[in-house]
């Protein structure tokens, strides 16, 4: 599973927001679990949650991690394919110029990080209202 799937289009977006997806995604967590798993959690017939299943695979939001065969049904495992879903930020603003900085960094020095990180926000938040501005989005993953 990886950390973050990037929603690229907005039928990508309207799919995950479904509230019936949304909840199959938030139940499906981190372990494996079946249509009927899903359904009992979730108290919505199997044949609607297989309906969403379906539409979910078809669009690589889930996918299946594994199978068993009980009475002669194959039985399928599902997973979120990633931690977190996350829209691409083009999609709402084609005049965006998207600048990705990636790292890792320790527990150890997360703190300091944040503190300097803070220092900044302080430093460059005073801007002026007349001119050109841009906005900066920072995630943390856990």
């Amino acid at each position: 599973m990886r950390e973050v799937h990037i929603l690229n289009s907005l039928e990508e977006i309207n799919i995950v927001s479904d509230p019936l997806r949304l909840k199959i995604i938030m139940t499906l967590g981190t372990s494996p679990k079946n249509a009927q798993d899903l359904s009992d959690v979730l108290g919505v017939s199997r044949s609607k949650i297989h309906y969403h299943l379906k539409i979910l695979e078809q669009n690589k939001i889930i996918e299946v991690v594994d199978t068993e065969l009980i009475n002669g049904i194959t039985q399928k495992y599902f997973l979120p394919v990633a931690k977190a879903f996350i829209p691409n930020s083009e999609i709402f603003n084609k005049n965006l110029e998207e600048k990705v900085f990636s790292f890792k960094i320790s527990s150890k020095s997360y703190k300091s990080f944040e503190k300097d990180l803070n220092d900044l926000i302080k430093k460059y938040s005073q801007g002026d209202d007349t001119q050109e501005s841009f906005q900066v989005q920072i995630y943390k993953l856990s």
